[in-house]
């Protein structure tokens, strides 16, 4: 009995296919002349690279014609013993097996010459030698699957051909190794390449953000300078300001109001403290009636002095409040004595408006005083000032990131640019040197 058939594709070691003496593919390059200059634009270099490419991608696609050329000599043998095959009758002892190895002979005859049917045109280019190795690839497998499922038809019934067949697969399936290193072994050289053309992409791009990077800079530095000198002037004219007779007059002013503004304030205190000691009262008052009397309390226990703007309204609602308590309308614990603080409250309120109302108009006075534009003035550049100042430290930091960011960008452009010049010289034997517009 022959061995089983689904192993007949045993493919060749890798160890076999690197004893393979195969030509340096940088070696073959011949120097690209640029008219003997030592500079060349980015452009040049570019197309430096894309003809390597080109030559490297030549010798790549000589070698698989080869290998095209030659798996022609398994595929008609093939196509030879697949057509003396079909041509021939085999015998089967059992009849009740002849319709079963029958179909399989058609089976495996159809299948094999499926495969043989496609055309492999010759390689030009790096996707055509891939997709060549993927179809001898795919002749290998499509053999090693009809191998496996047809195998006792193989084994018992056309043994003879078996062996002759096993031999071409076995040519293939070398032969698509053979292809698979070659493209390997290309695939590896060119990966330096493929890094120079990313390379050169990346310095374009780095060179672009630089100058993007350095016009912001300018352009912000200038700003910055132009800041400075408005802070200067503006500082001029503050002190200019605070340096004037008007200015010291009005501050004698400010002074003035200030110390009204503290009697207001204790005023204000004043009445509030009084208020608060008849708050819970008038909050129970307030209950179910509307809106309006419900904000008009609110006014009383939280702003009072703003009641002299209404006075005769508000001194009614006072006496009503207290008048409720005198009934028994409003329940409240020591209520004589809250009726004390109402009393206090109504004798004092005239007295507190006629303060308020005198201090208010000191103030007003003092407040037109045509000096005192000069502090709304100078109040006006103190704020510009500060604007200014934060803008400028805003500039300040903006100018110090950028500085840094052009400074790494530049250092990884010279990187970028090294490692060109550095590969391009060494496949052309040369010594180039890159140039970039910037």
């Amino acid at each position: 009995m022959l061995a089983p058939f689904f192993n007949i594709f045993k493919k060749k070691s890798e160890k076999e296919n690197r004893n393979r003496n195969y030509q340096n593919k940088i070696d073959v390059i011949k120097t690209i002349e640029t008219k003997d200059r030592t500079t060349i634009s980015i452009v040049e270099a570019k197309d430096i690279v894309k003809k390597i490419d080109q030559s490297q991608t030549k010798i790549l696609t000589e070698r698989i014609d080869k290998i095209r050329h030659l798996t022609q000599k398994p595929i008609e043998n093939i196509e030879s013993i697949i057509s003396d095959l079909e041509s021939t009758r085999i015998a089967v002892h059992e009849t009740s097996f002849e319709s079963v190895v029958v179909n399989s002979k058609k089976m495996v005859i159809n299948s094999i010459r499926k495969e043989l049917s496609s055309n492999i045109p010759p390689p030009t280019t790096l996707n055509y030698v891939i997709k060549l190795h993927e179809r001898l690839d795919s002749m290998v497998n499509r053999f090693s699957e009809v191998s496996k499922s047809h195998k006792k038809v193989f084994n018992f019934f056309i043994s003879k051909y078996a062996d002759k067949l096993k031999t071409e697969f076995e040519n293939i399936s070398s032969l698509s190794m053979q292809c698979k290193y070659e493209i390997d072994n290309f695939e590896n050289e060119r990966q330096p390449l493929q890094n120079c053309f990313d390379n050169i992409d990346a310095l374009i791009h780095k060179n672009e953000l630089i100058k993007v990077e350095e016009e912001k800079f300018k352009t912000k530095q200038f700003q910055l300078d132009d800041l400075k000198l408005k802070i200067k002037k503006l500082n001029a004219e503050i002190n200019d300001l605070t340096e004037s007779k008007k200015y010291v007059e009005s501050k004698d002013v400010v002074k003035k109001i200030q110390v009204l503004e503290l009697e207001k304030d204790k005023l204000h205190k004043e009445l509030i403290n009084a208020f608060s000691r008849v708050s819970r009262a008038m909050n129970k008052y307030s209950y179910g009636l509307n809106r309006l009397v419900v904000q008009r309390i609110d006014l009383m226990t939280e702003q009072p002095w703003k009641i002299f703007e209404d006075f005769q309204t508000y001194l009614d609602l006072i006496k009503e409040v207290k008048n409720a308590i005198s009934k028994g309308k409003i329940i409240l614990k020591e209520s004589e004595k809250i009726e004390t603080y109402f009393d206090n409250i109504l004798n004092s309120l005239p007295d507190y408006k006629e303060k308020e109302e005198k201090l208010n108009s000191e103030i007003e006075k003092l407040n037109n005083n045509k000096n005192m534009h000069i502090i709304s003035k100078l109040n006006e550049l103190k704020k510009k000032y500060a604007n200014y100042h934060e803008e400028l430290r805003y500039i300040e930091s903006y100018l110090k990131n950028s500085q840094n960011e052009i400074a790494k960008n530049k250092e990884e452009y010279d990187d970028l640019l090294n490692s060109i010049e550095t590969y391009i010289n060494r496949i052309t034997k040369s010594k180039y040197h890159l140039s970039i517009l910037k």
